[in-house]
């Protein structure tokens, strides 16, 4: 038995569609099943799924597709690349297809569709005999070192704050956020996550305020270490925002590309942050000293925290997982 999960990353795209595929490889790998990523990507090694098994390829090929995949086999596909005509290969092909969609992009074919966002009614799916859909928290995926996390306490005063842009900051805002909030602070620790397709790492570094520490290559445990250890978090609202909604660390979510809407109405749904900020806006960075003012008050930040609980159980990969190796 072998599961195969076709996906992309990179310099350009980020790395949001590996990391979180990365908790389904866990997810079929304790339950004995070979599984292997395949990945169109612009990178040859990928630092986050570094102890998995990996191979870069350009995958969006019928040729391809028709070659590699056994009639045995499980397929998981996390893609905004490839069209119709590839999704059908992959669900003719393999004993069973899982498509992780976040925004009703394509029809697709007979297999089951996976929408793991916080709004079950953003997306309009259409019924038919074809599809099995999933759709909701219930079905939010966490890396396997989030799942069913509790933080400690509040802090009453802010001593750190961590910033994390996802796997490639490819609108260099990490630099102009550390030039805008650190020196302004002294007194507050900012952990800037450098993520291994940042293009501007040197340009960051350059920023030399005694008061920030840089991590790279960072792994899952220790992503979640720094979010419990920070007061709150500065991210970009990809997949990140539900590791943070999983520790219970506040944050300020930044919308930094368009796939992004469907992560954004679910925070509005369930009123889990006061406001999105958009990079564009010609008042970001003004947007942005308001919102970490605001998150310095003590009981803003307990509020917040309070409302993250029992938002997403942590369960949502093995519900997955079950639906797709059972008959």
């Amino acid at each position: 038995m072998r599961a195969l999960i076709f996906t992309e990353g990179g310099s350009q795209i980020g790395l949001g569609h590996i990391s979180r595929c990365s908790s389904l490889y866990d997810e079929l790998q304790q339950r004995g099943i070979e599984v292997e990523f395949i990945i169109n990507g612009d990178m040859d090694q990928f630092e986050i799924i570094q102890d998995k098994q990996y191979k870069v390829v350009n995958w969006l090929s019928k040729s391809f597709l028709k070659n590699y995949i056994r009639k045995s086999d499980y397929c998981i596909v996390d893609s905004y690349l490839a069209d119709e005509e590839l999704y059908q290969i992959i669900s003719t092909q393999a004993k069973k297809a899982l498509y992780i969609d976040d925004n009703g992009r394509i029809q697709y074919p007979q297999g089951i569709v996976v929408n793991p966002s916080l709004s079950t009614r953003a997306v309009k799916y259409p019924k038919n005999d074809n599809n099995c859909y999933l759709i909701g928290p219930k079905y939010i995926i966490l890396r396997s070192p989030f799942i069913q996390v509790r933080r400690e306490g509040i802090n009453s005063q802010v001593i750190e704050v961590l910033i994390t842009l996802g796997g490639s900051d490819i609108h260099n805002l990490t630099s102009s956020i550390l030039k805008q909030l650190s020196s302004k602070r002294s007194d507050i620790i900012f952990n800037v996550v450098i993520g291994s397709a940042f293009e501007n790492v040197e340009e960051i570094k350059s920023i030399t305020t005694r008061n920030i520490k840089f991590y790279e290559n960072v792994t899952a445990s220790e992503m979640k270490s720094l979010m419990l250890r920070s007061d709150f978090a500065i991210t970009a609202a990809g997949q990140t925002i539900y590791e943070l909604i999983a520790t219970q660390t506040p944050f300020i979510p930044i919308k930094v590309i368009e796939n992004q809407n469907i992560n954004i109405v679910g925070l509005k749904e369930y009123n889990l942050v006061n406001t999105v900020l958009d990079y564009r806006d010609v008042d970001f960075l003004h947007q942005l000293q308001k919102e970490f003012d605001n998150l310095l008050d003590y009981s803003k930040r307990k509020e917040i925290a309070k409302l993250y609980e029992n938002v997403i159980d942590g369960l949502g990969r093995r519900r997955i997982v079950d639906r797709l190796v059972t008959n």
